[in-house]
């Protein structure tokens, strides 16, 4: 009646800890604090057992101070695991407790310092795998142990996690490489002949959760190999008779030490094992070495490298060995796994994934009751935060973030989910782990499906804080239920949009069969002059466009809008007009799938665009012949109406900040005009700007890409002919002043879409040009003022006028 499920075995184990005297005194202490545990039966079970492996007094020091004795029986009755461990090796107890290391948090460089002092430099590599999962299973105990008593939230349990696997691993490198070279010698690269040879590096990148700082107690570690150079080899060891034997090319040797340490950390062996290791995301997978070139990675992944391949990369991370030959490696590999563009094709892509697994979950009859990969699961929480950053993070470097948890505040500090989305999907993402955690810590099993048995997931309800198991299911369902939600909206939503709104006048125009005739009279009906260059354009659009430039899968995408373009081109002021321009852009986009799935998923984007294309032939000429720009159009930047002039300046440097010499100066400065100057003519198109706010605008555009265009020309005359100097009323030298003076409709902020700009160039003429810190004293001219500033309204005049393949800024 007191909660015990098996009182007979408990009544057992109190009659057996009664025959201890030290304990006998205790065992209404223990009868009440067990039941506070998740499983009193197994707590009173282990710590019977307890009470014959650890030392008495170490014990009964933890029997008699109540919060030690508390933090004992919520490790004992929560894990199984955890209190086996505490019952194989009498010093654990007293490390743990008596020793209050439960309350202490390491990060990698103590582990790593602790794992030096336990495996002195020459150890052989048994003491190495020895040690390294002794040492694995003291401090998973602390690290599990602080998770269950509430002394770590899911983050520091889980970065711990990762970092004692880093630390092991960097240790199995050291040793493995001394072992490795006491066989075949250091290896040496010479890169061209007539260099000094140089010692090559070797890293370990961790992928997935790993590289995120995410594992949880029982992650396979996915782990990628990687050296700096396959140019050479070792140096070969001597023999008795002095001769060198045993020279191998150094791509074989790191193959051999990838392998060494793979063994060091996942072969079972009588301790068991450090970490499962994964190397099956490595180049080419399983069939690949297990251990390639800087260079040989950059091939693999330019010339084949898949979509879910750029996926993974997010998360890769310098764990072990050399973290500067890592941080090169994410370097070279920036451009595939982050594109220039909005890449929208992603969403699909990652869809995919995920509906392969869901396959599988449903043949496997898991798909509901597994926490990772299943429905409203922490995967879709994953896939979510990924397809956002293979997105925008090529344009937005802001959210190139590894950790889940730290990706979904950028987002939402990007605005590019809101504050409710993100908070769901935090607190869904710590529920969910946290339970799998409890999961993983029964048996150190690599499990996420939850119990079938109601028994076990009362167990399970318990372990994870709640009283009885209705209020955990509740609970599990609520975040299940808002991931998916989320999740949903974003993979799925704008597929059934489309379904929606396509008007039964348009799927009529779609349909192959319908009579050609009845098309044509629909067709002049809705305004088109031309009907026979329509129906041609329409039955183009009906075949999912033109086969000269279209791939397959660009293809697919234009047939799932193309209803959706017409039921638009159909409501806009000039049908006749939007299809021509309409025709024009897509011959503009050609093949780039991303684009065509960045307006599928961004549907008041195309409806904007389709208006514009039926209204402005200025307007559709500039987006014709700039494509790239549909980019800005789903950029939080772009749905402000009204910018000032300080938010103008910070949107123009955050262009240029991406730029790193004056012709990319050139474009960003003729891109950033291109953009804003869209921007003000939707928002006038729609409606939401008035005529004078409309000139007020573009007038302010033209002031901020001015002063742009004035420190760009100043920067490229400095290194020559420094700065203007001249002398004030007292006689004291200071640089001299310049300005422009903006006339007629620049002037008065009146500036329309066709403007020319009229200026002014004003300066001080008394002196002459200084030297200065960046000026290049061989190459410096000395110029009077008037000179000077000759030169610099030339430049101005000629960053602004010269036509570069973004074209000009202004006339």
């Amino acid at each position: 009646g007191l909660g015990y499920l098996q009182p007979r075995r408990s009544a057992t184990n109190l009659v057996l800890l009664a025959e201890k005297p030290d304990l006998a005194g205790l065992l209404d202490l223990m009868i009440v604090d067990a039941l506070e545990s998740a499983s009193p039966d197994d707590t009173l079970n282990t710590l019977e057992r307890l009470a014959n492996t650890a030392e008495s007094e170490d014990l009964l020091a933890v029997i008699n101070a109540p919060e030690m004795r508390r933090r004992l029986f919520v490790i004992l009755g929560a894990s199984p695991f955890l209190a086996g461990l505490l019952c194989r090796a009498s010093h654990y107890l007293r490390r743990l407790l008596v020793g209050k290391d439960l309350l202490r948090s390491k990060n990698g460089s103590q582990m790593i310092q602790q794992l030096r002092e336990l495996i002195p430099d020459g150890s052989d590599f048994s003491f190495l795998q020895q040690q390294l999962r002794r040492y694995k299973r003291r401090e998973i105990l602390r690290i599990g142990g602080r998770d269950l008593c509430d002394l770590a939230d899911l983050t520091q349990t889980t970065a711990e996690l990762s970092d004692l696997a880093g630390a092991c691993l960097d240790r199995a490198i050291e040793i493995c490489s001394a072992l490795l070279q006491q066989e075949y010698g250091p290896p040496q690269v010479v890169e061209q002949e007539g260099d000094e040879p140089y010692e090559p590096r070797f890293c370990v990148l961790g992928m997935g959760k790993f590289g995120g700082r995410e594992l949880n107690f029982s992650s396979d570690i996915d782990l990628v190999y990687l050296y700096s150079s396959e140019r050479g080899e070792t140096l070969g060891v001597e023999n008795e008779r002095g001769e060198i034997k045993n020279r191998i090319e150094v791509h074989p040797y790191f193959v051999k030490l990838a392998e060494m340490v793979t063994r060091a950390i996942g072969q079972v062996t009588e301790d068991g094992f450090v970490f499962r290791v994964d190397c099956n995301l490595r180049p080419e997978g399983s069939r690949g070495e297990m251990a390639i070139s800087l260079r040989g990675a950059e091939v693999y992944y330019e010339s084949w490298g898949q979509s879910w391949e750029r996926a993974a990369m997010l998360k890769a991370r310098p764990i072990a060995g050399s973290k500067e030959l890592g941080e090169r490696v994410i370097r070279t590999l920036t451009p595939f796994i982050y594109r220039r563009y909005l890449d929208y094709g992603m969403v699909e892509d990652i869809k995919t994934m995920k509906q392969k697994i869901d396959r599988n979950l449903s043949r496997a009859r898991e798909g509901e009751v597994n926490l990772k990969l299943g429905w409203g699961g922490i995967r879709e929480i994953e896939f979510f935060v990924q397809a956002l950053q293979l997105i925008y993070a090529g344009k937005n470097v802001h959210l190139r973030e590894r950790n889940t948890l730290k990706a979904l505040e950028l987002l939402r500090r990007e605005e590019l989910i809101g504050d409710g989305e993100c908070r769901n999907l935090s607190e869904a993402y710590v529920f969910l782990r946290a339970v799998e955690h409890r999961l993983q810590m029964v048996q150190e099993r690599q499990t996420h499906n939850l119990p079938k048995k109601e028994e076990d997931m009362e167990l399970l309800a318990r372990r994870c804080g709640f009283s009885e198991v209705d209020g955990f299911t509740r609970t599990l369902a609520r975040h299940r239920e808002n991931v998916h939600a989320i999740y949903r909206d974003l993979f799925f939503t704008s597929e059934e949009k489309i379904k929606e709104e396509i008007r039964p006048e348009v799927n009529f125009l779609f349909d192959p069969n319908a009579d050609s005739d009845l098309v044509k009279d629909l067709l002049a009906e809705k305004g088109f002059r031309n009907v026979e260059g329509a129906y041609e354009n329409l039955v183009v659009l009906r075949r999912g466009g033109s086969a000269a430039f279209l791939t397959e899968r660009a293809r697919r995408m234009l047939e799932r809008i193309a209803p959706l373009l017409l039921q638009e081109v159909l409501d806009s002021p000039e049908p006749e007009m939007a299809l021509t321009n309409l025709e024009r852009f897509l011959s503009a986009l050609r093949a780039r799938y991303s684009f065509y799935a960045l307006l599928a998923e961004n549907h008041e984007i195309l409806k904007l665009l389709i208006n514009l294309f039926g209204t402005s032939l200025f307007l559709s000429r500039i987006f014709i012949q700039h494509p790239e720009i549909l980019d800005a159009l789903v950029s939080r930047h772009y749905a402000v109406i009204n910018k000032d002039k300080e938010r103008l300046r910070e949107d123009i440097s955050d262009h240029f900040s991406r730029a790193h010499d004056y012709e990319e100066k050139l474009d960003a400065l003729r891109r950033y005009r291109n953009e804003e100057f869209l921007r003000i003519a939707l928002h006038d198109l729609s409606g939401r700007l008035g005529q004078a706010e409309g000139t007020g605008q573009l007038s302010m555009l033209a002031e901020v890409c001015l002063e742009q265009a004035v420190e760009l020309a100043r920067e490229e005359l400095r290194p020559r002919f420094g700065i203007p100097m001249c002398q004030d009323d007292n006689g004291h030298e200071r640089e001299a002043a310049f300005a422009i003076v903006g006339m007629g409709k620049l002037g008065g902020r009146e500036l329309t879409y066709h403007s020319d700009l009229d200026i002014i160039f004003i300066y001080e003429a008394d002196g002459t040009n200084r030297p200065d810190s960046s000026t290049d004293s061989e190459r410096f001219r000395e110029l009077t003022n008037h000179q000077y500033f000759s030169r610099l309204a030339q430049r101005i005049i000629s960053i602004l006028t010269l036509q570069t393949r973004e074209g000009v800024v202004y006339k």
